[in-house]
């Protein structure tokens, strides 16, 4: 899966330290790997800024999706094998198809427009979709190395193309596929599954909540794993596929892309330490409860991790408050007469400008 990395990549990971080890006293500035993954870290970090600068055109030419997959072609017939090692991996695919798009996520949720909101949520259907489709490769990789090879090679550029500018293949998949298919469908199991819920939530008291959690106890533990990352995925992809098609409120757009990073991020998290302590079967429970505590609308989960962890994480408090105070304006042109927006947003501003003086002076 995108979300975390195949469990092999530690045995590659520590035969590279084994070599580090072995070497003495190797100068890293010579040493391929710290070459090759500095030059991807670069790559990254410069691709950014470039690619907020780059339009997107919903990936309607052609021929930038000729080129795109002609170079890929020749990267993977002529880059030499120890960078394609390097990069065609599991680690790879991690870099590119989660920590970038949840950054970006994570910017666009605390930028003041919405366009890009939607965009980034189009990004998370299309990759969760293929991300839950494919989850049975992983066993596949396992067992055959050679297949793993190929399958991180195609796995990386498909991720890739579905989020550069240029190809903006998520958008492609959603104006083709998404919304004249799939949209109609999910939007009748989401009301079901919501029904369900309610007559569950209002049929189950908290006596009998003990038997729900004894069940799921109960299963293997290949079956409570599957579980957790289906109640984390399944639900709210058809939710965000109905957010994004629902052109009048973009407020749910936002609140489903606010979810995606940090499921993400707690699927890695899980992805790595069920190798530790996977076979305790509290694990994949406080895994379950912290998914649901994500996306339940009464928790507003996603919303408290965003702004009290990965916000400063990221940088982008400063924005997350602007963003703040338009939707606050927003809310409040709502409730007084056009004739008045312009006075009353003057007056605001000057109460933000002059502070404790102005209210003093009100008083």
């Amino acid at each position: 899966m995108f979300f975390g990395r195949n469990k092999d990549d530690s045995s590659d990971m520590s035969e590279d330290a084994e070599v580090s080890e072995t070497g003495g006293g190797k100068n890293l500035l010579n040493d391929p790997n710290v070459i090759v993954y500095a030059a991807a870290i670069a790559v990254v970090l410069i691709s950014v800024p470039i690619c907020h600068r780059i339009p997107r055109n919903r990936g309607k030419n052609p021929v930038f999706h000729a080129v795109y997959w002609g170079l890929a072609v020749v990267s993977v017939l002529f880059v030499p094998d120890f960078v394609q090692d390097k990069i065609f991996n599991a680690g790879g695919v991690l870099v590119i198809g989660t920590l970038l798009p949840a950054y970006e996520s994570i910017y666009a949720v605390c930028s003041i427009g919405e366009d890009d909101d939607t965009v980034w949520l189009q990004y998370w259907i299309s990759a969760g979709t293929f991300t839950y489709a494919t989850e049975f490769m992983d066993i596949i990789v396992d067992k055959f190395p050679a297949v793993a090879e190929r399958w991180y090679e195609m796995e990386f550029y498909i991720m890739l193309w579905l989020l550069l500018p240029f190809t903006d293949g998520a958008t492609v998949i959603y104006d083709k596929f998404t919304e004249p298919y799939l949209a109609p469908l999910c939007q009748k199991a989401k009301n079901s599954m919501e029904g369900y819920a309610g007559i569950i939530i209002g049929a189950v008291n908290a006596g009998y909540l003990w038997m729900i959690w004894m069940t799921f106890m109960t299963m293997p533990e290949e079956a409570r794993r599957f579980v957790t990352v289906a109640v984390g995925t399944v639900y709210p992809l058809m939710a965000s596929i109905v957010a994004v098609t629902t052109k009048s409120d973009v407020s749910d757009d936002t609140h489903w892309l606010t979810y995606w990073p940090c499921f993400s991020l707690l699927f890695i998290a899980m992805d790595y330490l069920e190798e530790f302590v996977g076979g305790i079967k509290g694990f994949y429970s406080i895994c379950l409860c912290a998914t649901v505590y994500l996306f339940l609308p009464m928790f507003r989960g996603a919303d408290v991790v965003l702004r009290k962890v990965l916000v400063p994480l990221s940088g982008q408090y400063e924005n997350m408050v602007l963003r703040d105070a338009y939707l606050l304006r927003r809310e409040l042109e709502k409730s007084i007469k056009p004739q008045y927006h312009e006075s009353v947003r003057v007056k605001a501003a000057s109460v933000f400008l002059k502070g404790t003086d102005l209210e003093k002076k009100l008083e």
